[in-house]
């Protein structure tokens, strides 16, 4: 038995452990996962302050953290679709070994989501790795025609 709660301050530390647990299992592209993690405590501290990041956390019955979502607003200039360009991303879907296979992440993303719909959002967005693609893909998510450069090249 699993339950599935809003992350608070005192889970930031949990909330940077697991993320920095998923990218080691499926970033490629570089970078560091110390300094991402030691900039992450005061990133999620005042996003979350500001109301502009929130996080679910499944724990089991004892209490024990084992998987975590979240959800970040951001904007982009109106189009006819999306008349006040705002947008969430949806990151740090994640879940320990042990415990995968289990339904978490699908009721941590129902979670995200509806929360989403709730706070007036018509679109989310997020990044699939292989792992988590069939997930989304399941629940209604389709590939979009985004391209990234990376200006340090």
């Amino acid at each position: 038995m699993y339950t599935i709660r809003k992350a608070e301050l005192d889970d930031i530390s949990v909330l940077i452990e697991f993320r920095a647990k998923m990218f080691a299992l499926v970033w490629t592209e570089g970078g560091n996962l110390d300094e991402m993690s030691s900039f992450s405590n005061s990133y999620f501290r005042d996003k979350i302050n500001d109301q502009e990041f929130h996080a679910w956390i499944a724990e089991t019955e004892s209490g024990e953290p084992v998987a975590c979502s979240a959800l970040s607003y951001y904007h982009l200039t109106p189009k006819p679709s999306n008349i006040e360009g705002r947008y969430g991303y949806i990151s740090s879907m994640y879940t320990e070994d042990e415990h995968r296979r289990k339904g978490l992440a699908r009721r941590l993303l129902k979670a995200t989501l509806e929360f989403a719909k709730a706070s007036g959002l018509r679109y989310v967005k997020l990044h699939a790795s292989e792992f988590g693609r069939p997930l989304y893909e399941a629940e209604g998510f389709k590939a979009w025609n985004e391209m990234s450069l990376d200006l340090e090249d």
